[in-house]
């Protein structure tokens, strides 16, 4: 019989008990900020459902005509829908990116492991207001799903998946995203971790689905040192991590203008499409902790929305 190859990682190498303690502190200050680190204890944001109002949105295709706030509207010159409130717990969907690209490392960890981090803090936070989170790691090779649960148990789950191996395939997010489309039975939260480095428009038109059908999307976009800031000086040999066999040698001096600028254009793309959609987008590079990514996203929900 063959043995079972080894895992990537240990549990601890994705969940560590220092960022445990953060986590648990970041939690406290959350729920005096926003009841809560994700929605709210045992509250998720849903349309339309109870007569407690909870926020603002900026009108999108799909949303009910009825629950349009014409006194708001007028005084931004845009068209915002009013929210409400559901006393039931939220639902997180964990979408990781476990393409290639996402082995990259300058920072010290991969792009994978920085993503399986975010993740399990994400849960971690989700388990202990007694809500669910699933998880899906997204790769053309096999696509591992870890259905929605609420308890320690099911957190040593999350965390087995995560470190069973490291990235190394092609991409194709877009058809998980479609699968948590269908799959999901209830409205809750989408959260999608990636270094967003591909072509834009399958994914973000997957998001936009998700969206109009009612959940609510959130992004962690992970940057990797060297990718963003191209410190090379000098002839470089480069391998396309999802076709190694791909290889180029170039003149990085010339290169670096162009580069910089495409680089520039995308992180641009990103943050006009999240503004436009109303979506969290939190960007980060993969040499900052943790508890450092999860307080931005938390600063990110206090902020008002649609303003």
């Amino acid at each position: 019989m063959a043995q079972a190859p080894l895992p990537a990682y240990g549990l601890d190498d994705i969940l560590s008990a220092r960022a445990k303690d953060a986590l648990r502190s970041l939690e406290l200050n959350a729920r005096r900020a926003v009841e809560g680190a994700l929605h709210g204890v045992h509250r998720s944001r849903r349309k339309g459902i109870s007569t407690e109002f909870d926020h603002h949105k900026q009108y999108q295709p799909g949303d009910p005509l009825k629950h349009l706030d014409w006194k708001v509207s007028a005084r931004h010159d845009r068209y915002f829908v009013k929210r409400y409130l559901e006393d039931t717990a939220l639902t997180l969907h964990i979408v990781v990116d476990r393409s290639a690209s996402m082995r990259r490392a300058s920072g010290g960890a991969t792009k994978f492991l920085q993503a399986a981090r975010i993740a399990a803090g994400l849960v971690y936070l989700a388990l202990r207001q007694g809500d669910s989170a699933g998880l899906a790691l997204s790769d053309a090779g096999e696509t591992v799903w870890v259905t929605p649960g609420s308890t320690q148990a099911h957190l040593v789950r999350v965390l087995q998946a995560l470190a069973a191996r490291e990235a190394g395939a092609l991409d194709q997010l877009p058809v998980t995203l479609q699968q948590i489309l269908d799959r999901a039975r209830r409205k809750g939260l989408v959260a999608l971790v990636s270094d967003l480095m591909f072509d834009p428009a399958p994914v973000q038109r997957a998001l936009a689905s998700l969206q109009a059908q009612g959940h609510e999307v959130l992004l962690f976009q992970l940057r990797d040192p060297a990718e963003e800031d191209f410190p090379f000086n000098r002839w470089v040999q480069f391998q396309d991590l999802e076709d190694p066999a791909r290889r180029h040698r170039l003149d990085t001096i010339p290169l670096k203008r162009l580069y910089r600028e495409e680089y520039a254009a995308l992180q641009r793309e990103w943050r006009e499409w999240a503004r436009k959609y109303n979506v969290h987008l939190v960007s980060s590079r993969t040499d900052e902790p943790v508890e450092t990514v999860l307080t931005s996203y938390i600063r990110r929900r206090v902020e008002p929305r649609g303003s």
